[in-house]
């Protein structure tokens, strides 16, 4: 990692060991109905049909969608790390800059700019950070962060806190 006053680089890459942990410390995974509704859905549109008399072939691909969705909320981060490993970025390496303006992250598929005016939010986690900004929700792992930007991070978190 290359150190100045204002300006941190980094790099990290694009692995299992980095989706799973991107996964563990980012995403919700708080079971309720509003996570069934779809699979309801899906049960009671094909009851409906069923009852009049549509295509049995309608129905049973409805219950067969019904039950891909509850395997997919069963098995929500196995599924979603698989996704991540066959994309084209998987084993990529991604650098990131930190400096007075923003967070940014280059790689050979995507470049990101988060300047500190577009970020709405930064959540320590034990692991990293879960960052909001005007273009969505990004997780940066502490790994790889030397203690200055790890202060820097800490400090913007607390300062969007006031």
């Amino acid at each position: 990692m290359t150190d100045t006053d204002t300006d941190h680089t980094s790099y990290y890459i694009l692995n299992r060991e980095y989706y799973s942990e991107c996964f563990d410390e980012s995403a919700n995974t708080a079971a309720s109905l509003k996570t069934y509704r779809q699979v309801i859905l899906f049960i009671i549109v094909a009851g409906v049909f069923f009852v009049m008399e549509i295509e049995a072939y309608v129905v049973w691909f409805l219950l067969c969608l019904g039950g891909v969705e509850l395997l997919s909320i069963r098995y929500k981060r196995s599924w979603w790390i698989a996704r991540q490993m066959l994309s084209r970025a998987a084993g990529g390496k991604v650098n990131i800059r930190i400096d007075d303006q923003g967070i940014f992250t280059d790689s050979t598929y995507h470049q990101q700019d988060m300047l500190w005016s577009d970020i709405a939010e930064i959540r320590g986690t034990e692991k990293g950070f879960v960052i909001t900004h005007n273009s969505g929700t990004s997780y940066l792992s502490r790994s790889g962060l030397d203690e200055d930007v790890l202060a820097l991070l800490v400090a913007k978190e607390k300062a969007l806190d006031v």
